[in-house]
Parts: structure tokens; C-alpha cells; sequence
């Protein structure tokens, strides 16, 4: 193995020798030195994996891993994952795996075990990432090799993502280095045609000295597949959307007795001619075929016998390489002064939970903790930097000037020393700096006498002192103004309220518990907010995939088909409310428009600052108006209100159709109503959206319609809670994504109930107006005029 070859095992204890390979392997504790993020593993597979490091919390947005690289070389990069010891929980853990800062695969527990990227370096390191998604990311192994030219010549603008690489003959063990030199592993057929032949021969051999081909290791090419008529090789799970592909077909002739036009075919990309083959027509028993193509989702390849052709096709091997244009990086010198200003750091903070956590790229594809980044010219920069209430002690460091876009600097709350204006020169676009130390000065009464303060940075020769216009109370300043909670006056869903006094005698209501303090990735939090004269706006996140509504029957839907198994994750994503395990939240107005779709597909519920705490044991009664639209109407605030709502929009991800829509007939106007009626007749396929049809599992579709049945039963008595709703998603994900896991998982609990929400036998309450359901309560629908 070369010196440009980096193998990493994750939380290794020393240097070992692979005994299969003879490759040394190393620890990653040079990346990653904490040993308490690493657990053991259960691997089925091949290679001898017994540990992983798992990544999750903090304030990392994306754990990577920087390997030295030759700029202008062609690298293989592959990282292994231990997807089997976590199929108890595959919903749990979904995220991203970046080569640089292009995104080429999401990972889930039940899905590759392996991602493999094949790039041009363009600098020289290139940064491995996990992006943060949902749950922990994990990984096993990563291994970096050179890799053969050919592969990127005509790609040097894109990363390449193993598909698949077959060896199709093989029914044996995988095939790797020493026998490759580039260390790819050729692994039997993954979709055999059921009806070829397997033959082999052990004493074929054929010259390639000097043959300019991506060539297999010999011993790959001495086993294949063949057909008296066609060869037929079918993906049916390629990612949703239109992408380019590379395919390499190899052929090697390994019966002698064949002569030149005896075993012609033709090769054939989802149905359509694109090559015809005569191995022999070169003069050699070796050839080979290089296409692209353009395909979304499905992939099939044949190879067909030609008309006055005397043998069938014959395959020995074949790659599928998926294209992923390449994202440009950030600035490469604002990449070196933010690493500056790092290292400068952690000279005497080197225990910095936030600064450890800064690897990779600063901006892409998600941008560090405390970092503000902007596009500029094809690239993106840094402008803005809090570093507030991080615990930092030692010089402000200087480099921190270098970064010349910088709009905004606040290191305020700090142990930090320096002068202010240092360089200020030096940063041009400098606007806001913050550099100021908590003060805790309190007057006779207990009440704080002196206050935060923000610099204003007018010009690059002056500076104004500017006070900032909203109190930053402490906890010791809050406890003084009431009493350490005396006097109670309320008790809302946004959580406790008391009365204060503010030091100039101003009478306040203290709020203890904000929804908007909530954090989970299925929440759109909340960045910030603007009060000033009779401006009130609230700053969120840009949820670059718009909302789930848009994506299924606005205009998104029009540009990009939302496959079925992202459907099933966006509605399993949303139950989080109901369970979060501090206290149930009722949102109110859960309806596909407030579903937001971040840049992995992950749904984040919006229009939060309507929502509020359920009422618990002991609460008084409250009757609350709610928000929506008239398929979630109800007057009553309780859990089984958003579990309607909740139907509702299950019918939407199935159905792809809109709650109300008077432009259809009459009978199909109300979705619940028209879904109703087919599910009920046991057809389930008349609802689902054309657009997916033959993109599911049919027993995981109808797993999810019962949910959605019995969330729109007109009682909420007759409607499961969420915890029963989560458990039937997870099955319903598990089957989606590996039947045959599933069908094991069943075995070993004694089987399953096909209806397992279970449906308690209650007499419906006559109902009064303040407990009306959602289904009486609709308005009759409009007549056409």
C-alpha cells in the first residue's frame, strides 16, 4: 500500500496489520482523541469491525475528518458503517456524508454499509464529513487511496458515489487489495439475473499491457455471467431525482473456442440501443464499454444477444459511478484565518468543547457553531462571529482581523483580554463589535446598576458608544425583582408567570418557560427577533426545501417527484411534539403548510408560537382558540386535537392531494371524506399519488394509511395517542426499507397484528359544543355556482 494511502480505523488502540489485506490501520484518536464516544459493535459483514465512534450533541453541526491530499491527483475515498448492531431503531439515525463539502449519500442504520467517493483533489487535504441530521452519526472505517485517472478525467468538476461495483461471475468472498492495487472491492452481483449461467475459468489469461481502461484485477475478469439470449441487471432504488451516471462494463472471452462475430450483443440502458459488442473485433479476448446516462431512480441494463449472433451476451464486471457536482468550498483565505483564529484559541483554551467542535469547512455544507456565513462570488465568506458565553480566556487573538468580510464580531462574556480597536482598519465591513465582560454590580436593593454594551462601528476611524436597547437580565437580577418568585399569577401553556418590580419601579410579569426555548431537529427554532417601534418580526432559519405542502402539490412538486421513502420520514419526523420527554406540546395547527423541509429532507415544524404545554394533572381547565383551517377545526385544547390534524396530513403524503379542493368532483372534494371511502373498501392504492406508484412497499403503504384512519376517527375516544402512532411508523419504516429485516424482527417477537393500533371500545359521548370532533364541526362545502 502506497504512502498516499490513509487507512483509519475509528477507536483502535494501536497500529494492527488487517490479516486478510496486510493493511496497517491506525487510530483515529488524532482526529478524535475522546475514547468515550466510542462503543462497541455488532458487524455481520465482512470486514473485522468490533468498534465505531458515534458523534452526536454538542456543538458540532458536522464531525470531519481532514486527509492530506496531492492536488490534481484522483482519490478513492470509501467509509464504512455499522449499520447492524442499530436496526432496533433505523428512524433514529439519519445523516449526511460529505467529500468536501459536496454531499453524496444520507446514511441510515438499515441502509449501505459502505460510502465510497471517487474525486480530483483540489487542495492538500480533503475533509471527510458526517453533517448532522437526525440522531447520532456513526463510523467504523475510512480508508483513502489513489485511484486511477480514468475515472475523473472527463469529471474533474464532480464527485464521483459508488453505486455499485460487480464482480459478476463471483459467488465467492470479496476481492480486494493486494489483488486490486487500487483497493476496490469487487463484490458478487447485488441484482443477478435468476436464469444466467456462471462460468469461470482459472487458466484464462489475455496481454492488457498498455491497455488505457479502468481495468478489473485479472482473477475478477476469470469469472461471469451469460445467456443464451440477454443479460438483464435492474435498480430499482437509485436516489429520487434526476442524476448522471458512469457505467464501465468489462468482458473477457473465456472460451477459447469462440471466434471474431460468434458473440455479438447489444447493450441496452433502460430500454433504450447504446452500444453493440464483438469482444473480439479488436484483435484481443479483452474488451470494455463506458457509458453515461441520464436516469431517475431506476436503472435497467441488458445485454442482448444480436440477431445473426450465434452465443449470447457474456459480462464479467461492471461499475456505476453516480455524478454529484462539485459545491464550491469557502474562500481558501477565509478557510486560513478562521483556522488561525482556531488555533490562536486554543492555545489557552484548549479544553474548548466549541472550538473542538470546529472541523472541516467553515460554511459548508452547514457552518461551524458561532459562525455567520454569506455567498460572494461563487464561494462563500465569513461575516459574522459570536463567540458570547463560550467560556474563553487569553488574548483576543489577532488574526481575527484577517477576516475581511466580517460584518460582525461579538465575544462579549468572555475572560478575554485586548484592546478593541486593534487593526480595526483592517475590516472594512465591520459594523457591530461586542467585546464586553457580564458586570455584576447591584445597588442596595439587589437590582443591577450596570449594563451590557455593544460598539457600534460607524467608520474605520471612529467608534460610537451605543447602548443596546433591550435589558440583558441575569438570573440573580430576575430572582431580586421578584422575590425569588413570590407572587404567582398565572400559569399559561407558555409555562409560569410572576410579578416583579424593575428597579425604576416599572411593574413586569416574568414568563419562566418559552416554547421558543425548545430545541430539537424537528422544530424550526428560533434565531432571533427585532422590536423596535411597531416592528415586531421574529428571525428563523431558510428551510431551503420549502414546505411539505409545495413539495406535494405546489410548484416544487412539479420540479422534483418527493419519493415515498422521504415521505415516511418527514411524517415519523413529526410526532417529536407529542413525545418529547419533558412535557407533551399540542401545536394547534399542524397542517402540510407548516412543515418545513430542510437541505437533507428533514421535516421541522413551523408556526410554533402558536403552540402550547398540554394541560397535566392538576391544571385548570382553558378553553383556547385554535388556529387552522377547516379540516382541524375543534374548540378544546387536548393531545388527541393534533392527532386529527395529524390524519390529515398522513392523507396528504400519501394521496399528494390538498385537504379541500372544490375543483374536483363533488365527492372528492373533502380528501378525509373521499380517502375514507376507498380505505374502507380495501382500496388503498386508489389514494396513493400517481407520482409514487410503484416506489413503495405495499404492506409498509398500508401501515401507514390505519395510522391515518384511525387519527381522523370523528371522536377523539377512538383515536390512538402518538406513541402508538410512532411505533406503527417505525414498522412501517423498517418494512419500507428491508422487508426480510422486518419479517425476522416479527419472528423473533411471535409475530405481529396487521391492525396493531388498537382502538379502545368506548360509547361516544353525545356531543355539546365545547367538545364537538373535528369531522362535525366542518363547514358543508360550498356549492358550485
Amino acid at each position: 500500500m502506497g504512502r498516499e494511502s490513509i487507512s483509519i480505523q475509528c477507536c483502535a488502540d494501536a497500529t494492527f496489520k488487517e490479516p486478510n489485506t496486510n493493511i496497517s490501520y491506525i487510530s483515529d484518536e488524532s482526529w478524535y482523541p475522546d475514547k468515550r464516544s466510542c462503543q462497541d459493535t455488532v458487524w455481520s459483514g465482512h470486514d473485522n469491525l468490533n468498534k465505531a465512534r458515534f458523534f452526536n450533541g454538542g456543538y458540532s453541526s458536522k464531525w470531519c475528518y481532514s486527509l492530506p491530499t496531492r492536488s490534481g491527483v484522483a482519490y478513492l475515498i470509501r467509509g464504512t458503517f455499522p449499520i447492524n448492531n442499530l436496526q432496533a431503531s433505523p428512524s433514529r439515525h439519519l445523516f449526511n456524508v460529505s467529500v468536501g463539502v459536496t454531499e453524496i449519500e444520507r446514511v441510515n442504520s438499515i441502509g449501505k454499509p459502505r460510502v465510497e467517493g471517487i474525486f480530483r483533489a483540489t487542495n492538500n487535504y480533503t475533509n471527510f464529513c458526517l453533517v448532522k441530521g437526525k440522531g447520532a452519526a456513526y463510523l467504523s472505517k475510512l480508508e483513502l487511496r489513489p485511484s486511477h485517472p480514468d475515472y475523473v478525467k472527463g469529471n474533474a468538476s464532480s464527485v464521483l458515489k459508488l453505486v455499485d461495483r460487480a464482480d459478476a461471475g463471483n459467488i465467492g468472498s470479496e476481492i480486494r487489495y493486494p489483488v486490486d492495487p487500487y483497493d476496490r472491492i469487487w463484490r458478487s452481483d447485488s441484482y443477478p439475473d435468476s436464469t444466467a449461467n456462471y462460468i469461470s475459468s482459472s487458466t484464462a489469461y489475455v496481454d492488457l499491457t498498455g491497455v488505457n481502461s479502468i481495468l478489473p484485477p485479472l482473477e475478477v475478469l476469470q469469472t461471469a455471467l451469460t445467456h443464451p439470449e440477454r443479460l438483464e441487471f435492474q435498480y430499482k432504488n437509485l436516489d429520487a431525482g434526476t442524476y448522471n451516471y458512469n457505467l464501465y462494463l468489462h468482458f473477457l472471452e473465456l472460451d477459447d473456442s469462440v471466434q471474431v462475430g460468434q458473440r455479438v450483443f447489444d447493450v441496452y440502458i433502460n430500454n433504450e440501443k447504446r452500444q453493440a459488442v464483438d469482444i473480439l473485433s479488436s484483435g484481443s479476448r479483452y474488451s470494455s464499454v463506458a457509458l453515461d446516462f441520464t436516469t431517475n431512480g431506476v436503472l435497467n441494463l441488458t445485454l442482448v444477444k444480436a440477431l445473426n449472433s450465434q452465443l449470447g451476451p457474456i459480462c464479467n464486471a461492471y461499475e456505476i459511478l453516480q455524478e454529484f457536482p462539485r459545491n464550491t468550498e469557502t474562500d481558501m483565505d477565509e478557510v486560513d484565518a478562521i483556522a488561525k483564529v482556531k488555533n490562536e484559541l486554543l492555545t489557552h483554551n484548549q479544553n474548548s468543547e466549541l472550538l473542538k467542535s470546529w472541523s472541516g469547512d467553515p460554511c459548508l455544507p452547514l457552518p461551524w457553531h458561532g459562525l455567520t456565513c454569506e455567498p460572494l462570488n461563487s464561494t462563500s465568506v465569513i461575516t459574522k462571529v459570536d463567540l458570547s458565553l463560550s467560556r474563553l480566556a487569553g488574548p483576543l487573538p489577532p488574526s481575527i482581523t484577517e477576516l475581511i468580510y466580517l460584518k460582525e464580531l461579538d465575544v462579549s462574556n468572555n475572560d478575554l483580554t485586548g484592546n478593541i480597536t486593534w487593526s480595526i482598519t483592517a475590516m472594512p465591513y465591520l459594523k457591530t463589535l461586542n467585546k464586553m465582560k457580564a458586570l455584576h454590580k447591584f445597588d442596595l436593593k439587589g437590582h443591577m446598576m450596570s449594563k451590557n454594551a455593544i460598539y457600534s462601528v460607524a467608520s474605520t476611524e471612529t467608534l460610537a458608544r451605543k447602548s443596546i436597547s433591550i435589558h440583558n437580565f441575569t438570573l440573580e437580577y430576575i430572582e431580586t425583582a421578584t422575590q425569588r418568585y413570590q407572587t404567582l399569577i398565572g400559569e399559561g401553556g407558555f409555562g409560569p408567570v410572576y410579578r416583579g418590580t424593575l428597579p425604576d419601579g416599572q411593574e413586569v410579569a416574568v414568563k419562566l418557560n418559552l416554547l421558543s426555548a425548545i430545541r430539537h431537529e424537528n422544530l424550526v427554532p428560533l434565531i432571533g427577533y427585532c422590536c423596535e417601534n411597531d416592528q415586531q418580526i421574529l428571525v428563523y432559519p431558510f428551510m431551503s426545501n420549502g414546505s411539505l405542502q409545495d413539495r406535494l402539490y405546489g410548484a416544487a412538486a412539479k420540479r422534483k417527484t418527493l419519493d415515498w421513502p422521504t415521505r415516511l420520514s418527514i411524517a415519523l419526523g413529526l410526532t417529536y411534539l407529542h413525545t418529547f420527554s419533558e412535557r407533551c406540546v399540542i401545536h394547534r395547527d399542524v397542517k402540510s403548510s407548516n412543515i418545513l423541509l430542510d437541505h437533507s429532507m428533514c421535516a421541522k415544524v413551523a408556526d410554533f408560537g402558536f403552540s402550547k404545554y398540554a394541560p397535566q394533572e392538576g391544571d385548570s381547565a382553558t378553553s383556547l382558540e385554535v388556529r387552522g383551517t377547516a379540516d382541524t377545526w375543534i374548540r378544546n385544547l387536548s393531545a388527541k386535537s393534533d392527532v386529527f390534524s395529524f390524519g390529515v396530513v398522513l392523507l396528504e403524503i400519501v394521496s399528494g392531494r390538498e385537504p379541500l379542493n372544490i375543483s374536483r368532483p363533488q365527492s372528492e372534494w373533502s380528501l378525509v371524506e373521499w380517502a375514507k371511502s376507498h380505505i374502507r373498501n380495501s382500496k388503498v392504492e386508489e389514494i396513493v399519488d400517481p407520482s409514487i406508484k410503484g416506489g413503495y412497499h405495499a404492506e409498509a403503504m398500508w401501515r401507514v394509511v390505519e395510522v391515518a384512519l384511525a387519527c381522523i376517527e370523528p371522536y377523539a375516544a377512538y383515536r390512538p395517542c402518538m406513541a402508538d402512532i410512532v411505533r406503527e411508523l417505525e414498522d412501517a419504516f423498517i418494512i419500507e426499507n428491508n422487508a426480510s429485516e422486518y419479517m425476522k424482527s416479527i419472528e423473533s417477537f411471535g409475530g405481529s397484528n396487521r391492525y396493531s393500533i388498537e382502538r379502545p371500545i368506548v360509547i361516544p359521548p353525545t356531543p355539546i359544543p365545547a367538545e364537538a370532533s373535528p369531522i362535525l364541526l366542518q363547514p358543508p362545502p360550498p356549492q358550485p355556482r
